[in-house]
């Protein structure tokens, strides 16, 4: 999405923003197949690329970094439409577990509906919060917001595009959160918009993004739409996660800043830590 058509969108009321989308793709709907485990993308409101490459590329991160079997407790915070899901489906067994959860009630119908029924082990939950992209219809804050799973519950927690939409105050409850619901030792891989001086100095001059109002410890591209795109300072992220009892493990920095990428080739930027 360009500068252009993003603020576009951005202006659009939250509901127009879904309308849209829907009409734009239409014509491609109507002939999609529908036997597939992928959605009309008229109702895809995650991300860009696609779906099921996407999918299956993080999935293969989450194997090599996850330290996943096939009988995993994964949570998947931020569930979306299924992208993360799908791929899950061939390789949990019986005894394994997917819960996921977001605050898009139409991303969480389409799973439940398309998942679910085929997968009875694939849960997701409608956890609806106030999100000035995704959802202006509560006041429920997300600063709040205890996770609907008990203590030490998953072997993996994963956000894809989550912490980029989300304020610090959020931000800092989420990751207490998921201190609470993983196991000791296990891992939380999670992408970010990570501010350090590489790609503060690139991101004007060679990024796809460039994030221009600073609010301290974080910044936005958009001031009158804040979690359409939030970036970190990386220090601020760093001892954020220290102090709530995790070790950071791996930093994989994206090329949305025009900065080189490492580690993995996407467009965010990739945080692994692990509960201590």
């Amino acid at each position: 999405m360009n500068a252009l058509v993003r603020k576009i969108f951005y202006a659009l009321p939250v509901n127009l923003r879904y309308t849209a989308r829907r009409l734009l793709y239409l014509p491609q709907d109507i002939f999609r197949d529908k036997n597939n485990l992928v959605p009309p993308k008229g109702k895809i409101f995650i991300g860009r690329g696609d779906f099921k490459r996407t999918g299956e590329a993080f999935f293969n991160y989450f194997k090599e970094y996850g330290l996943l079997t096939p009988q995993s407790r994964i949570l998947d915070v931020g569930s979306g439409i299924g992208r993360m899901a799908v791929p899950f489906t061939n390789f949990l067994d019986e005894n394994g577990v997917y819960d996921g959860f977001d605050i898009v009630e139409q991303g969480v119908e389409w799973c439940t509906k398309n998942i679910t029924s085929k997968f009875p082990n694939f849960i997701f939950k409608w956890t609806p919060l106030k999100n000035d992209l995704y959802n202006l219809d509560t006041n429920d804050d997300a600063s709040q917001f205890k996770f609907p799973y008990p203590d030490e519950h998953y072997d993996f927690v994963f956000l894809t595009s989550v912490f980029t939409h989300m304020l610090p105050k959020d931000v800092e409850n989420y990751i207490s959160e998921i201190h609470r619901v993983l196991k000791k030792d296990k891992i939380c891989f999670a992408s970010f918009f990570v501010l350090d001086e590489e790609s503060e100095q690139s991101m004007f001059i060679r990024g796809s993004k460039s994030f221009k109002h600073s609010f301290g410890d974080y910044s936005v591209m958009d001031k009158n739409v804040l979690e359409a795109n939030v970036a970190y300072k990386k220090e601020y992220i760093y001892k954020l996660m220290e102090s709530r009892g995790f070790e950071i493990t791996h930093f994989m920095r994206g090329y949305w800043s025009g900065a080189n990428p490492t580690g993995i080739n996407e467009h965010q930027d990739h945080i692994i830590f692990k509960k201590k």
